[in-house]
């Protein structure tokens, strides 16, 4: 059974100063690299301090997904998700069905706004109608949008990028192993809206229990708190809320990975507060077209592979089906 939530992780999500790893000091990867292992094996979450990515980046951020969210709906609904989720999504839009986490009956309690690499309508794979892309839906009228979002999602996939050697050498890989899977990432930033939890919501959330399903999640700290990490023993924690850091988590694609040596960690978010909690996660993934392996350092006599092979695209395509109302309208009808 859930234990309670805790103000703080009391030093469970440790705090992790990649500074050096970034300035290429001499065994500093493999410092991180110990430490991220020790994490990963525990709650799968840990905060980076001293990133490098200036905090005008995600402020800017933050303040346009406020602004967005501000607009009238009628200005916001001709931006509504088709397909794929790229766009705005209404509240009451998503229920995630595939979590084992926990049985979800109540679509989240917020709205999104999903932003992809950034195509134009002419892109070659754009033409070829490659699955999962599609050029972004921006508001008419704000290019200062664009343009926050965008550096902000630039900047996030660079520190993405460079982190994925550290959680290479923490499977005991060289710091390279990863990169194949990864030279065209699938990378989304949500920006989210979480209205006031009121008390009567039961079993429902801002965001229900669930795993995050790409490589690794990157989330700017908010200003109010709201999300919560479940341990291995059942209890809720809060990340250390530390202004200017980033939150880390695994998900289910390392996972699979490292054989869930590194497993995903079920997380959730609550907002008790009485405004609106803005979150502007940044979610990275291998390329679409990477077919997902145990490595070779988790198996063993005693350890075989969990999970046979899968493309990623497979498994996003299999996601976007089951938790999202639009795409369950599109296949009744």
């Amino acid at each position: 059974m859930d234990g309670g939530t805790q103000d703080a992780s009391g030093g469970r999500i440790p705090v992790l100063d990649i500074g050096p790893f970034l300035a290429g000091g001499t065994g500093a990867l493999s410092a991180l690299a110990r430490h991220v292992a020790r994490a990963c094996r525990d709650t799968g979450f840990l905060v980076l301090a001293n990133h490098g990515v200036s905090q005008a980046l995600p402020d800017a951020c933050f303040a346009a997904a406020a602004e967005f969210f501000a607009l009238p709906t009628e200005r916001k609904l001709p931006l509504q998700v088709g397909e794929i989720n790229v766009g705005y999504l209404p509240q009451g839009a998503q229920m995630i069905r595939t979590s084992t986490i926990h049985a979800n009956r109540k679509p989240n309690l917020n709205e999104s706004f999903y932003i992809i690499k950034d195509l134009p309508p002419d892109h070659p794979d754009i033409l070829a109608a490659k699955p999962m892309l599609a050029p972004n839906r921006w508001p008419a009228g704000m290019p200062e949008f664009r343009a926050a979002t965008m550096a902000y999602f630039t900047a996030m996939q660079a520190l993405a990028h460079r982190m994925l050697p550290v959680f290479a050498a923490a499977l005991d890989l060289p710091p390279d192993h990863f990169d194949p899977d990864f030279r065209d990432p699938t990378c989304t930033l949500r920006l989210i809206r979480y209205d006031p939890q009121p008390e009567e919501a039961g079993d429902q959330f801002g965001f229900a229990p669930h795993i995050d399903t790409n490589f690794t999640t990157f989330l700017a700290q908010s200003r109010l708190p709201g999300l919560e990490v479940r341990t291995p023993e059942g209890e809720w924690l809060r990340p250390p809320a530390i202004p200017g850091t980033f939150v880390v988590n695994t998900a289910e694609m390392l996972g699979r990975y490292s054989n869930d040596r590194f497993a995903p960690t079920p997380h959730r978010v609550v907002n008790a507060g009485r405004e609106p909690r803005y979150a502007i996660p940044f979610f990275y993934g291998p390329d679409n077209e990477a077919v997902i392996r145990v490595v070779p350092s988790c198996t063993g006599p005693d350890a075989p592979p969990r999970y046979p092979p899968l493309r990623y695209l497979d498994h996003r395509l299999a996601l976007n089906r089951a938790n999202f109302a639009h795409r369950q309208a599109q296949q009744a009808d």
